[in-house]
């Protein structure tokens, strides 16, 4: 047992010559000089000990662990790597659930009660104090002011100067220190009434509630309006889309009417032209300040956009930047007035020119059917077997553009296009328009199908010609 006790090993601050243990060096230094004075060779040599140590634990402190581990190639156990199995679990969902809706019970219900009685206490509100007061107590009943002697917010005791006031929407009571007022205009905006103009007649146009119900009222309120808010940087994008939808209808409006007014027509007025120019500019510079301060929205504050949000604003300057400069800077000009009488002067040549050319072409046509016609009739009258009141002979007349349904109906819609475009109505000119162009389309296909026909008659005609003399020439060689 002895052997045992002197083979033990003792760890801490232990005293080398009576084994106690002091806890600290400061402690064991002090202990051998008052303890063990006269041994000064012994404190001397221990003192070296422990300076030697100290410098021997501060070196190893100070050398980095990275050095310790590229020194020791220790192999990386191969359990570390491999995949545990997944021990037991717990699902806490439905207590967070019934936690969540017990919260949400005690916080909806009463302030759907408040709502409703909110609802009913203004609903046909007199403006009498004394009617008013009956029937704030008809739509909720007030507490008994003897069984509540003191204020249940401040614990002050009722009385004379400190009277009790009871609570609109829940009957409660509470001293006019403790009490909040609603004005009923805010009262109206929670339950989403139209408001009304206020009075000033003292509280007669306000509710007295207590600390609780304004609280939960307000609460409502604040959540109502943080649903409802969108942040500035989707405000203005809204103000852009809106901006870039007006000016996309006028753009494509204005094209229209530039080039209808370049070519001379008289369908569109210049200045209504000039008057869409105005607004798509405007448009333009609308677009391109409000996307200018999408672009440094919040730069100046102390937390400046950064990652995705700076991102977003720096697409949005140049998606409609690039709009600008691609839709609205490209536009086609508008003639000057000295411009658009010369094309009109242009354009009614080109009519005049086309509408002579036509007539030649009705003249030619109707010489070629009436020669046809009474070559036809020549030989129905040499003809001993059919008389000369058989067949169709068509009346050697000129055809006037009058006569032709087509050139009528478009003469007609002619018109309806000038009414249309004296009461501004641009959208019947371009549906019209398409209907004379159509007409003009099947009234270019029958010209083309009567000279088609001309052409083939002159042609047998010519062919007619050309056997009659064959068969002469052989005559006049036989005899």
């Amino acid at each position: 047992m002895a052997e045992s006790d002197e083979n033990q090993v003792l760890e801490g601050f232990i005293c080398p010559i009576c084994k106690s243990d002091l806890g600290t060096a400061v402690s064991l230094l002090s202990h051998f000089q008052d303890e063990h004075s006269e041994e000064q060779d012994l404190i001397k040599t221990f003192k070296d000990l422990l300076d030697k140590a100290k410098k021997k634990i501060l070196k190893q402190e100070s050398v980095p662990e990275t050095s310790s581990l590229r020194k020791s190639h220790v192999p990386i156990a191969d359990y570390i790597f491999e995949s545990q199995e997944l021990g037991k679990t717990f699902s806490h969902k439905a207590y967070f659930y019934a936690v969540r809706e017990a919260r949400l019970q005690k916080l909806a219900v009463p302030t759907n009660q408040l709502i409703i009685r909110l609802e009913k206490l203004l609903d046909k509100m007199p403006s009498d104090p004394v009617k008013r007061k009956s029937h704030e107590q008809s739509i909720v009943p007030w507490i008994d002011g003897d069984a509540v002697p003191r204020c249940p917010n401040c614990a002050g005791s009722f009385h004379l100067t400190r009277r009790q006031h009871h609570c609109r929407t829940c009957g409660g009571i509470m001293c006019n220190d403790c009490s909040h007022f609603m004005s009923l205009n805010t009262a109206r905006r929670i339950i989403d009434k139209p408001m009304e103009d206020e009075k000033t007649q003292g509280n007669i146009e306000q509710l007295r509630l207590c600390i609780h119900c304004i609280s939960l009222l307000e609460v409502r309120e604040e959540k109502r309006v943080s649903r409802n808010f969108k942040p500035i940087i989707s405000q203005f994008y809204e103000r852009l889309a809106n901006y870039r939808e007006q000016a996309d209808q006028l753009s494509s409006q204005y094209i229209k009417m530039s080039i209808s007014l370049n070519a001379g027509e008289s369908v569109y007025d210049l200045q209504e032209a000039q008057k869409i120019k105005v607004r798509l500019l405007k448009l333009a510079e609308n677009i391109d300040t409000l996307s200018s301060k999408i672009a440094v929205l919040s730069k100046d504050t102390e937390n400046p956009p950064q990652g995705q949000a700076f991102r977003l604003q720096s697409m949005i300057r140049s998606a409609f930047a690039t709009y600008l400069r691609n839709q609205l800077l490209t536009l086609p000009l508008l003639p000057t007035e000295e411009q658009f009488e010369k094309a009109q002067n242009k354009r009614r040549q080109e009519i005049t020119a086309k509408i002579q050319e036509e007539k030649l072409r009705h003249a030619k046509l109707n010489h070629v059917v009436t020669s046809k016609s009474g070559a036809s009739h020549q030989k129905v009258s040499n003809d001993p077997a059919v008389s000369l009141g058989q067949g169709w002979v068509p009346e050697s007349k000129k055809v006037n553009e009058s006569d032709d349904p087509l050139i009528e109906q478009m003469n007609i819609i002619r018109s309806y296009i000038k009414e249309a475009k004296v009461a501004h109505r641009y959208d019947e000119v371009t549906s019209l328009e398409e209907n004379l162009h159509e007409l003009k389309k099947e009234f270019w296909k029958k010209q083309q199908a009567q000279d088609h026909l001309a052409r083939s008659g002159e042609s047998s005609e010519a062919a007619s010609i050309s056997s009659n003399e064959a068969h002469a020439e052989s005559g006049s060689l036989e005899n």
